[in-house]
Formats: structure tokens, C-alpha cells, sequence
């Protein structure tokens, strides 16, 4: 394919508009130490603030952003967010408002506010950052991707490093490749299809080609090697194929080290036994996709299917595998059973879990642990709030063992990040939700302090209001009871309220009579619900009760497609797949956990939610 560059307008203003702050006295910094500063600087901060007083601008803008400088590198938070509130930006001069940006979106990612972050950068007017050294430059690209990968918006995030890559040289222009091919690696599938749509650019469409062509492949090794071959002949001028990133020149080694002889462990008896066959469904699937393409020629590793429901020593089982001389294990599902084989100083063969040990115990090395934990799911709801400046929340929840669990993670990830706790409503199934929802809106006590007005100015038009220190609902709850939820929070005047909730709100099919009260409910939801188009769904032919163990089949799928690749993911931990059940990455607990989709209820119907952040600055 012929090389050439075909730039957006919004691209040239970021080659530019990361050129940036020589003019301007008092450069950035990026934080820094306020035991190390003394109280020098505070008294210079203190003086500048002082001059800025008795000057006019655009001279005051001057002596405040040094001011700011200095509270910034002192790590001074809460004075330089008094510096900024102060600032009247649309007095600034072109200078002053590169310096203003630079400073206010050091700040905010500091206070993990990327919504705020993002927000100077957006305001940023035309032409801005032109004539700025180079080093600005890369600064502000740097705060820049930051803002928009903390929010979400990993596609321009990545379209922003992939234009800006120019203004690097040396290991430093491979390494903000490595950080472009990451956020594409962020990026959901669908958004990766509609840039592919519109992408001119040689660099960019090259970029977009590889993620897709690695992506569409991953439920086969050799494919997804394969594709990354013809990818490398059809764009040799392109920068990664002189250079791939470095987790796809590991890929390439994988054949060498993957497993040749596989024990599946699953319930096929007992309590457990149609949720072991789902996964059994899965895996088999995906193995049997593995195996019948083109690249395969019919070869694959060794399955070895055991029902683990009717072993009564799992440890024993373990021992009489690794005499066997098997690769890999995967499973088993039972908890208990996982507890036990965590009881190994070692696990040799490795042990991919179904399940996830207790927190607080350490597992030996060679046990991964992966499931479908809604854990996950809160946390990227709360996470995705946070990002988009929604501090104050309420979660509604069932009083249930598995509902407290998920509220208390939900807690901690509030609690961590220094934000209010979530207000909460824990509701018993059946009992009266309107009276549990006006108690949480504090309806009752608006109608109180209207009667109360009443007594004293007699007759009034009045509408009663809900509390205002809540930005958005976290629902955790079945479909049943959130149908009930949802028209009630219209009904006590919080309609304004954007509603997360975790996945079991959805069915798994498509019941729009049934759905419709959920109308404009953002949940988190596996690919494998929201796809209708994964080729895996069509080979397998499902068992009973197919809605409410579809998720288990994506997982017995992503099981077979990580066993390949643990090696990468333990080495690379940014390294992620684009699994059926979400994007998989291992944290530094050696536990695969997800980031799923979004969703969103549309006249009864689940729909994924294309992410629509704000567009990079024209």
C-alpha cells in the first residue's frame, strides 16, 4: 500500500497544539515534593498572589499562574485549586491559556479528575500551542492521552499518539507507538470498526488494520499469527511492521511454548452440573474452531475432559495429572476445590482456576484464577463515574450475601479515591420500593418542609425535590426487581439521574415487553450477549437453559483461547484479549479480570453503547 500522510484539521492543531509553553513565564511542572520546597516557595507563591492583586490584566495572569506553578510543585492541591478558581480564562492571552491548560490539567489528573483534565483541552482555542518548544509539546501530549484514556476515550487517545509520534525520536518514538497500540487494545470493536470506516491516514488506517486483524483472530493461535504475517506484507512501510510492539514480537513465540496436553476440569455432576457443561460446551468450541482452520491443519493440543464433580480429592487428582505429564489444567469451577489445590507450594503444571480464591489468600506460584466476578463489574461502573465527574452516587441493592459483597468493593473503590461513600438503599425482595425510594431521595423530608412553609405563608404552588448531592443511581439487582426500580425513580422526581447497573439486570434475550420500564439503563455487559455476529455463537448447539448459562459457554471459550497465551499476559500485564466475556488482561495476583462492554436499554432492547466521548480539538 502506498505510504502517504493525509492529516485531519484537528490532528495539524495537535502536532501544534502540543507545541507549546516557551513563551509563558513559569512553566509547568509535574508535582513534586512539599517537604523539599520549605517555606520559600510558599511565601513566593504568597508574594505572587500578592502583586496580582495590585496589577490589571493581562499582567495579573501572570503572577497567578506562578502561583500556581509553585503550589503544583509543592503538591499544594488545595491551593492551587484556589489559584485556578480564581483565574478568569477568557481574559488570558494565547500564552497565558497554553500555560493556564498545561497547569489546570496537571492539577486535575493529580485530583483524579480526568473529566476536568479533558475539558482544557477542549476549550482550547484555535492555533493554540503553535510555537511552543518541543518539550511542551510532548508534555502536553502527554496530559492530553492521559485525560482521555482516564475517561474512556482510548480510540483518540490513540489516534492522538499515532499523529503526534513525529514530534518523538530514538526509544522514545517506539515507545509512544507501544502506548498508541495499547489504547487501541482498550478499544471496544465496534468503535475500532467505524474509525476503520473513515481512516485515510497511512499511519492511523495501518494501526486500525493490525488491531482488527490480530483481534478477529484470537480464537486461533496460528490465525491470529498468520494475520499478523499478511498483515506485515501488505503495509511494510508502516512503523510497527519495521517494529512491532513489543507484546505482538512475543506473540509470534507463542507456538513454541504452548501447551500440548490440556485437562479440562469441570462439574458434569451434581449441583454444579449444567453450569460444567456449559463451560465443557464452550471450550470444545473453541477448541474445535482452533483446529478446522486453514492454519491449524487439523492439529491442536490434547484434551482431556473430567468431570470434577464426582472427584473427592481434587489435590489427588492433581498429582496423578502432573504424573501424566499434562501441560496445562483448566479448573476447576468449585471454589472449595480451588482452595485446595491453592494448599501446593508450587504448581507445576500450571493451574488455570475457574474461580477465584477468598481475598487475602495468596496463591502459589503457577495458579492463574479466572470468573466471571461481578466484582469486576462495580468496579468499572464506579470507575467510569469517576472518570466523568459523578462523585456523589447512591446504589440500590438486594439485602443478599452477594449484593452486600459487590456494595462493600463498590465502597472501597469510593473509599480509595477520597469520594463520599455511596448512599445507600438496601431493599428486601417484595416489600414496599416506592416508600424505600423517596426514603432515599428524601421525598419525605422535602413534603415535610413544604407543610411546614404552608403552616407559616399559608397557600403555594409547590413540587416536592429530591436531595442533590446525587449525580447518578448504581442499581445492582435481577431484572424482575429492576423493572419495578426503574419507573419509580421517575416517579420521585430523580428522571434527571443517569442508572448503572451490573449485568444481572439483563436476561440474556431480548424482551422488550417485559424491558421497556428499563429504558435508558447503562449496564456492563459480556461481548458475547451483545454480538450477534461472533462466529463462535453459531458452532455451538445449546443445551437446555441456553439464557441463563450463555455467559458460562463465552467462558469455557475465553478458557481455551488464554491457555496459549498466559505466558504473555503474566509478562506483559497491559497486554490484553479481546475475550466473548470482555477485554481479559492478569493483574499482579496472576488473576485474569475483565473490563466488559457497555449497553444500554433502547425501547426494551439491549444495544451496545458505541462511547461517544468528547472529540479531540478541532
Amino acid at each position: 500500500m502506498q505510504r502517504k500522510h493525509n492529516y485531519p484539521l484537528h490532528v495539524l492543531l495537535l502536532t501544534l497544539l502540543l507545541s507549546f509553553l516557551s513563551g509563558c513565564e513559569g512553566l509547568p511542572v509535574k508535582g513534586g515534593d512539599s517537604s523539599s520546597q520549605g517555606a520559600t516557595s510558599q511565601d513566593e507563591a504568597e508574594r505572587e498572589l500578592q502583586l496580582a492583586q495590585n496589577t490589571l490584566p493581562p499582567e495579573q495572569a501572570n503572577h497567578k499562574l506562578k502561583a500556581l506553578d509553585i503550589y503544583l510543585a509543592r503538591g499544594d492541591h488545595a491551593n492551587a485549586q484556589k489559584v485556578v478558581d480564581s483565574i478568569n480564562s477568557t481574559t488570558l492571552t494565547l500564552p497565558q491559556m497554553e500555560q493556564y491548560i498545561i497547569l489546570g490539567a496537571t492539577l486535575a489528573l493529580e485530583q483524579n479528575r480526568p473529566d476536568q483534565a479533558l475539558s482544557y483541552f477542549n476549550a482550547a482555542p484555535s492555533g493554540a500551542f503553535a510555537s511552543r518548544p518541543v518539550d511542551i509539546q510532548l508534555r502536553a501530549n502527554e496530559l492530553h492521552a492521559k485525560a482521555l484514556m482516564a475517561t474512556g476515550s482510548s480510540l483518540d487517545a490513540a489516534q492522538l499518539l499515532v499523529y503526534a509520534s513525529g514530534l518523538y525520536t530514538g526509544e522514545e518514538y517506539w515507545h509512544v507507538l507501544d502506548d498508541a497500540w495499547n489504547a487501541l487494545r482498550a478499544t471496544p470493536s465496534l468503535e475500532l470498526s467505524r474509525a476503520l470506516e473513515t481512516a485515510q491516514d497511512y499511519d492511523w488506517r495501518g494501526w486500525l488494520e493490525l488491531i482488527t486483524a490480530v483481534r478477529q483472530n484470537q480464537f486461533s493461535l496460528e490465525m491470529q499469527l498468520a494475520a499478523l504475517k499478511s498483515w506485515r506484507q501488505q503495509w511494510a512501510d508502516h512503523p510497527a511492521a519495521k517494529r512491532l510492539p513489543a507484546e505482538l514480537k512475543m506473540l509470534a513465540e507463542l507456538p513454541n511454548e504452548r501447551p500440548s496436553k490440556i485437562a479440562l476440569l469441570a462439574p458434569l455432576s451434581g449441583n454444579l452440573a449444567k453450569a460444567g457443561e456449559a463451560i465443557r460446551d464452550g471450550f470444545l468450541a473453541a477448541y474445535y474452531q482452533d483446529i478446522n482452520s486453514s492454519e491449524s491443519n487439523g492439529q491442536g493440543p490434547e484434551i482431556q475432559i473430567i468431570d470434577s464433580g464426582s472427584i473427592e480429592n481434587i489435590a489427588d487428582l492433581y498429582l496423578s495429572l502432573q504424573l501424566e505429564g499434562y501441560d496445562l489444567i483448566i479448573g476447576p469451577l468449585e471454589k472449595e476445590a480451588v482452595a485446595q489445590l491453592a494448599g501446593f507450594p508450587e504448581l507445576d503444571p500450571p493451574v488455570l482456576a475457574l474461580n477465584y480464591l477468598d481475598e487475602g489468600v495468596t496463591p502459589p506460584p503457577g495458579m492463574y484464577q479466572y470468573g466471571l466476578a461481578a466484582e469486576d463489574e462495580v468496579r468499572q461502573i464506579a470507575r467510569k463515574l469517576m472518570s466523568e465527574g459523578k462523585r456523589g452516587v447512591a446504589v440500590i441493592y438486594p439485602d443478599s450475601p452477594w449484593a452486600i459483597k459487590l456494595a462493600s468493593v463498590l465502597d472501597r473503590e469510593y473509599e480509595a479515591a477520597n469520594l463520599p461513600l455511596p448512599i445507600p438503599y438496601k431493599y428486601v425482595e417484595g416489600e414496599n420500593y416506592s416508600d424505600g425510594i423517596a426514603h432515599l431521595l428524601q421525598i419525605n423530608a422535602s413534603k415535610q418542609r413544604a407543610r411546614k412553609l404552608k403552616s407559616v405563608a399559608g397557600k403555594f404552588e409547590y413540587e416536592p425535590r429530591r436531595r442533590q448531592d446525587i449525580d447518578a443511581i448504581i442499581m445492582i439487582s435481577t431484572p424482575y426487581v429492576a423493572r419495578q426500580l426503574k419507573p419509580l425513580l421517575l416517579f420521585h422526581y430523580a428522571s434527571d439521574l443517569p442508572v448503572y447497573a451490573t449485568s444481572q439486570i439483563y436476561g440474556g434475550v431480548p424482551q422488550p415487553d417485559k424491558d421497556h420500564d428499563l429504558n435508558g439503563i447503562h449496564f456492563t455487559e459480556t461481548p458475547w450477549l451483545l454480538s450477534q455476529s461472533l462466529p463462535l455463537k453459531q458452532d455451538i448447539r445449546y443445551v437446555a437453559d441456553t439464557t441463563r448459562y450463555e455467559r458460562l459457554y463465552a467462558m469455557g471459550a475465553d478458557a481455551y483461547t488464554i491457555a496459549p497465551r498466559l505466558s504473555l499476559m503474566r509478562q506483559f500485564p497491559d497486554s490484553q484479549i479481546q475475550g466473548a466475556t470482555g477485554n481479559l488482561f492478569m493483574n499482579d495476583a496472576q488473576q485474569i479480570r475483565r473490563i466488559l462492554e457497555w449497553a444500554i436499554f433502547e425501547r426494551g432492547v439491549a444495544k451496545a453503547e458505541l462511547n461517544s466521548p468528547e472529540p479531540i480539538s478541532q
